[in-house]
């Protein structure tokens, strides 16, 4: 959590953090300073202080109004010198860089910077004596576990993502099946682009954004799970599709990420297996969510279950090309992606931690079926944010 931050630079051996560039498209600079905007801004955290927001005074007006931070460096001197100098872009840059060595970072310090840092920015503060190391994990460490706001921010983007997925689901269910199984909506054959329009339609209806391209994958195509779905692809009757959504909050900024699978039209008992498989799998890592439980026996309870089915998995047959071919799942929050990842390192699931579980099987002649739900680990057990059914026959 944020107040690990001081603990976390101890561990990294670095005397301050640095941060620039806009917090609209950074997370990490976001989550420090939870100012949220499209001007450049820069953020130094000393050990055991409160961090510093260096920007013009424009920005350091509207960000006293609307986030909590309250310590502040005017760039706006430096930046009206490097207007009125006429100078070039990379010097205003190194005019900015000197003003922020000279009145933020100590002497000799040693600077902690995460992996989108511009590459400019890590010249100057190099050419300027500090010495810089990337610290991503600090920052992957500390947003590890989230607190109660940002559990309930995760939990908006989930109820924003099963209410689209209700209006996906009320959609398939009302196509007719046409020629050659081709689902037809409002008269007209349903491709992957005009299902992703809808979709993203319906999550901006919930103040949510997709922040990366939806995954909606028909029939075998499903079975290569890297598969985003072809936006003239059609869907058709009788087959899994596989729908992936993982939405950003518009305000917040933080994520959820659900899959369901759907089937419209008949069902054949070897889909049928296929799905009470993955289901199986699902509960059963759920139930073993604990603090404590490391990620590494969570996979093998997953791994345990699909082979009590007869289904591989890549983690124990290398080189497979059916059965369960990824990771169990991932932390999300302001990124889809973030720690823990559900891998076989033995690491321990901490309070506060939210985690996409995603079992899924692929088979070639099939597709692909994945169930995807967002649990929070408590120290009373795993909550459920997914509000949504898991087996969608339509």
């Amino acid at each position: 959590m944020i107040g690990d931050i001081d603990g976390l630079m101890a561990k990294y051996e670095v005397d301050a953090l640095y941060l620039q560039g806009k917090s609209l498209l950074k997370p990490n600079l976001y989550y420090l300073t939870r100012f949220l905007t499209v001007d450049d801004a820069y953020y130094v955290k000393l050990p055991d202080q409160p961090g510093i927001l260096a920007a013009s005074d424009l920005v350091c007006s509207r960000a006293k109004k609307y986030s909590p931070m309250r310590n502040f460096h005017s760039l706006s001197p430096t930046i009206n010198q490097a207007i009125q100098d006429a100078v070039s872009s990379d010097e205003y840059v190194h005019r900015i860089m000197q003003d922020l060595v000279r009145n933020l970072f100590p002497k000799n310090s040693i600077i902690g910077v995460p992996r989108d840092t511009d590459a400019l920015h890590i010249h100057l503060l190099k050419k300027l004596g500090l010495e810089l190391q990337p610290v991503e994990s600090l920052f992957f460490e500390a947003r590890e576990t989230k607190d109660q706001k940002e559990i309930k921010a995760i939990e908006s983007a989930s109820q924003a993502t099963v209410a689209t997925f209700h209006h996906v689901i009320d959609i398939i269910q009302n196509t007719n099946i046409g020629p050659k199984k081709v689902l037809h909506h409002q008269r007209t054959p349903l491709t992957v682009g005009r299902l992703k329009r809808l979709i993203e339609h319906t999550l901006v209806e919930n103040d949510s954004e997709s922040s990366e391209e939806i995954i909606v994958a028909s029939g075998p195509k499903g079975a290569d799970y890297h598969y985003l779905g072809n936006r003239s692809d059609l869907l058709r009757a009788n087959v899994p599709i596989i729908i992936d959504i993982f939405p950003r909050r518009l305000e917040e900024r933080y994520h959820a990420d659900v899959t369901r699978t759907l089937v419209r039209g008949q069902v054949s008992q070897k889909i049928q297996k296929l799905f009470e498989s993955v289901e199986s799998a699902l509960d059963a890592v759920i139930d073993a969510m604990q603090v404590g439980e490391t990620t590494e026996e969570l996979v093998n309870v997953m791994a345990d279950s699909f082979e009590r089915d007869g289904h591989p998995l890549a983690n124990r047959v290398p080189g497979i090309e059916e059965g369960m071919l990824h990771a169990l799942g991932h932390g999300i929050g302001l990124n889809v992606h973030e720690d823990p990842k559900m891998s076989l390192q033995p690491h321990p699931l901490k309070s506060g931690a939210v985690i996409a579980i995603e079992p899924a099987l692929y088979y070639k002649k099939v597709g692909g079926i994945r169930i995807e739900d967002d649990i929070v680990v408590t120290t009373k057990g795993p909550r459920n944010l997914t509000n949504l059914p898991r087996t969608v026959f339509l």
